[in-house]
């Protein structure tokens, strides 16, 4: 397989079911699916089974972020590219694949990401900051952005593209448990003279539920992943 993607899991049986479906209506098909999961305890590991027989269990005392994405790649057929995706990701369209791939070929590109919009049962406020009509016009009018710049933002594993070869020289760190670890990796390319491609067509549908204090929350959250620290799970919808 060229590709692989890889899915983290706990509990995610409300859209996995939906993603994994997507996955396998596109056109570009060299690929396989892993689903690393650390406890689930509803039905996803049986809705996931439809899609992969290509599961990995982890304890749910081991996970962080890097962690299960780095077990998650070890255990691939891949030999090219990664996909990281989350398990309420849900890909735009059937060619959503082809366009990240597609992207490829100079060889200080290092990786590909793409916009999020509000999931159908995102919350008034994810519709507003992530509107998906907003992103459409994108579409048309400035499909993809060259960066080579690091922000808060850049390469996010909700929906991210990675070389093979660079994760090898360089695998996701481990330190970053709570998070961060995508913009450990981009900082890392960036500063090698790498670059990467925000790319619209490889956007998402991708949601958590949150009103507007917890949008706030989430957004003061990200911006603490610049330094390393452990996991820690927190749930932003009491806010």
């Amino acid at each position: 397989m060229e590709t692989s993607i890889i899915v983290r899991t706990k509990n995610e049986q409300k859209w996995i079911g939906a993603v994994l479906e997507k996955l396998q209506k596109q056109t570009y098909n060299d690929f396989e699916i892993v689903v690393v999961d650390s406890g689930s305890t509803d039905d996803t590991i049986k809705i996931a089974k439809k899609y992969t027989d290509k599961i990995i269990n982890i304890k749910q005392k081991d996970f962080s972020y890097p962690f299960a994405l780095n077990i998650g790649c070890k255990y691939t057929s891949a030999t090219k590219y990664f996909v990281m995706l989350s398990a309420h990701s849900l890909p735009i369209s059937d060619t959503w694949l082809f366009d990240g791939i597609s992207n490829f070929g100079d060889k200080k590109l290092a990786g590909v990401y793409g916009n999020v919009w509000a999931l159908p049962d995102g919350t008034i406020w994810e519709k507003i900051i992530f509107n998906r009509q907003i992103g459409k016009i994108k579409m048309k009018f400035k499909r993809k952005t060259v960066v080579k710049k690091s922000k808060m933002g850049t390469l996010g594993f909700t929906n991210a593209i990675v070389r093979k070869d660079l994760w090898k020289k360089h695998q996701f760190d481990e330190k970053y448990g709570a998070g961060g670890e995508d913009g450990e990796w981009a900082r890392f390319y960036l500063n090698k003279g790498f670059y990467f491609i925000k790319d619209v067509n490889f956007s998402v549908y991708h949601s958590h539920g949150l009103g507007l204090k917890g949008l706030y929350k989430q957004y003061k959250n990200w911006q603490s992943l610049i330094n390393p620290k452990p996991f820690e799970k927190l749930d932003f919808r009491k806010f």
